[in-house]
């Protein structure tokens, strides 16, 4: 069976929501006004807490799998994200979910790391960076 969008959509909030409590941190959704910010994570601390807040986009689908170089997956996105990405007032990391591989990987977005395009600006993100072994890099 085919899934559709929204429900491929829908399995990487709950995937990336799983790993961030998994390994320590609070997931909030964000599901009003949403401009490129799915969620809100932030780092517990003996339990509780810490106010050590990240931004999170999530991308989900295997297609975001499809071009593979040298361990990377070269992610391409709009002008509009670049520009409020980086004046966000929180890190942000982009979380990419690929259903079929049950895998999610991120990187930080910075400007040292998103490079612009002529269509818009792209970032690298390793292939072997999965979420669910970056408590301590986050």
């Amino acid at each position: 069976m085919m899934e559709d969008r929204e429900t491929t959509s829908r399995l990487g909030v709950y995937k990336c929501g799983q790993i961030c409590e998994k390994i320590g941190f609070i997931f909030r959704e964000q599901t009003v006004c949403d401009y490129g910010i799915d969620a809100i994570i932030e780092k517990k601390d003996k339990g509780y807490p810490s106010g050590k807040l990240i931004a999170v986009q999530i991308k989900s689908g295997d297609s975001y799998f499809k071009k593979i170089e040298e361990d990377k997956v070269v992610f391409r996105g709009e002008n509009k994200h670049y520009d409020y990405w980086l004046n966000h007032s929180l890190p942000v990391i982009i979380v990419l979910y690929s259903p079929s591989k049950d895998k999610c990987i991120w990187e930080s977005f910075n400007k040292q790391k998103a490079k612009r395009t002529e269509k818009g600006w792209k970032i690298n993100i390793p292939y072997n960076q999965n979420l669910e072994d970056s408590m301590k890099q986050l």
